[in-house]
């Protein structure tokens, strides 16, 4: 308890007995505290990171499977194509040979005699005198 003494009348002094107000209780955070609080909130941050990761990591090895099941089903279905021309094309090929025929490739456009059919390619003799060679995987239509 403190005492104070009233001075504003001279003749009289008299003792004024008060108290104190209580000082609210604060929370002392020091630094080390705050720190250590944040390197709580860190280390789940990074916890809740590395999971995302790992769900992204299924996630893309989901998908890769995916990917190569396909990859498979499409190279499956060129093998069975086959590497050549068909044999029907060969065959119409050959009952034109020494006609004239005109052939669309991805080139453009070809008009000419049939000179000689290969494995892979045909050779046809323009009208000017000029021989072009086509592989047979450029043809596109034979007219």
């Amino acid at each position: 308890m403190r005492r104070y003494w009233n001075l504003g009348h001279d003749s009289e002094c008299k003792e004024i007995t008060g108290r104190r107000k209580k000082k609210i209780a604060k929370p002392s955070h020091s630094v080390w505290r705050k720190i250590l609080i944040l390197r709580r909130k860190l280390i789940r941050s990074i916890e809740q990171i590395r999971l995302q990761v790992a769900q992204l990591n299924a996630r893309i090895i989901a998908l890769q499977e995916q990917v190569n099941a396909r990859i498979n089903t499409l190279q499956e279905q060129v093998n069975g194509l086959g590497a050549g021309p068909s044999s029907s094309v060969l065959a119409f090929l050959r009952g034109r040979l020494n006609t004239r025929i005109t052939v669309v490739t991805t080139g453009g456009t070809v008009f000419g005699t049939l000179i000689a059919i290969g494995e892979d390619f045909i050779q046809i003799a323009e009208p000017n005198g000029s021989i072009v060679i086509i592989p047979l995987r450029s043809i596109l239509s034979i007219a």
